[in-house]
């Protein structure tokens, strides 16, 4: 950042967090034993502004932390809100959003009244890709699929900046629909993004897929929040490819009651589903024929970051795929490689590059099982840094 830009923003930081955190307001949080190992937990239930609420409440201190670790970038975000244009755009985003899941507006709105901050300051990172604010480099996420007669399994590693490394939790939530799910979540955003697993066996982890425009549509992370209540895998389909979309994003979707995974591209145009056999790999770019030659794909982004990775998955699945055994640490192994870091699978900043592996879900789609290993997967898988959790039990 050069010096101009610095105290531009360093004089504009005292009028945000005035804005931001109105009054003055401060929440209590109950000291918690943290474990490096585990993922911190909550359990909440009632409508949707009180999971909210109760949400705000428990992690508002991490949702400040990830603002004041982001300062300059969330501090953007508030200044293209602020625009005409951000304002349209903004505005469009809510009423569709309002139209068709008004309960997530309760939700994120429960949120910020329990955090003590300004709902447009939440409000901003739910819809950050949409505002075409992710001028720097944008973490990413590597997934892989194994299918076969003795497996059915899915692989993510969670990529995100290094500033969300010891913030992440973990949501169970009942919500009133009665499909119940856990999820890891970004402080501050809603939930639904990170790899999550409902109480009818319905799986979603979800890539990131870099664009230079936005359009008028729901935002992507409120259709990822709206599969986490789906009841069957036809459902989960019909909300990740519902028009109209504001975003491109890739979906890893399965059923534990159906045994299937879908794959679903989506821009704001089109889409494209696939049931992937054998061994299969995705990271942050369009593959697919209907979808690959959208106009307004991040193409740098494209060629670096995620090429990087994929082309890392796709020369070491090849290897894999004459074994005669295939175990899931076989795969777990190749998602915690360091080759052509720091553009490899299991990310660790570098210099102003600051991707970063926040978390690593293994799930077990014939047992209705996920394993959830907190960061790099190249220090918690050898360590056994997780925790199991079964569909039934949510």
């Amino acid at each position: 950042m050069n010096r101009r830009r610095f105290l531009k923003l360093s004089l504009l930081t005292p009028f945000y967090f005035q804005y931001a955190f109105p009054g003055g307001i401060k929440t209590k949080q109950k000291s918690q034993e943290k474990s490096p190992a585990y993922f911190d937990i909550l359990t909440v239930e009632g409508s949707y502004r009180n999971i909210g609420y109760r949400i705000g409440k428990r992690f508002g201190g991490n949702i400040r932390t990830i603002i004041q670790r982001r300062k300059e970038w969330h501090t953007e975000l508030m200044q293209i809100l602020a625009s005409r244009r951000g304002k349209l755009l903004s505005d469009e985003l809510m009423r569709l959003t309002r139209k068709y899941f008004p309960q997530f507006l309760d939700e994120l709105s429960g949120m910020a009244e329990g955090a003590g901050i300004n709902f447009k300051a939440l409000w901003v990172m739910t819809i950050k890709s949409e505002l075409g604010t992710l001028k720097e480099e944008n973490p990413g996420c590597s997934t892989i699929f194994c299918k076969t007669k003795e497996a059915l399994w899915l692989f993510h590693n969670e990529d995100g900046h290094v500033a969300y490394l010891d913030q992440m939790f973990l949501l169970k939530v009942r919500p009133p629909s009665g499909v119940n799910f856990i999820s890891l979540v970004y402080p501050g955003i809603l939930t639904g993004n990170g790899p999550s697993m409902n109480s009818r066996g319905i799986i979603q982890s979800t890539n990131y897929i870099g664009s230079v425009k936005e359009a008028i549509g729901l935002p992507r992370y409120v259709i990822g929040r709206a599969i986490l209540e789906t009841k069957n895998l036809e459902e989960a389909r019909q909300i990740a490819t519902m028009e109209p979309r504001a975003y491109p994003y890739h979906h890893n979707i399965a059923s534990v009651e159906e045994q299937r995974y879908l794959s679903v591209e989506t821009t704001p145009a089109v889409f494209q589903v696939k049931e992937p056999e054998g061994i299969y790999y995705h990271t942050n770019h369009l593959l697919f024929e209907k979808t690959r030659h959208y106009l307004y794909q991040d193409t740098h982004y494209k060629n670096s970051s995620s090429m990087s990775r994929y082309t890392v998955l796709q020369t070491a699945l090849k290897k894999m795929s004459g074994q005669e055994k295939l175990l899931p640490e076989d795969f777990l192994t190749v998602l915690s490689s360091h080759q052509n870091a720091p553009y490899s699978p299991c990310r660790h900043p570098q210099g102003e590059i600051k991707g970063q592996t926040l978390g690593t879900a293994f799930f077990d789609i014939s047992k209705g099982l996920l394993r959830l290993y907190r960061g790099n997967p190249c220090r918690a898988v050898p360590a056994n840094f997780s925790r199991d959790f079964k569909y039934q039990s949510i």
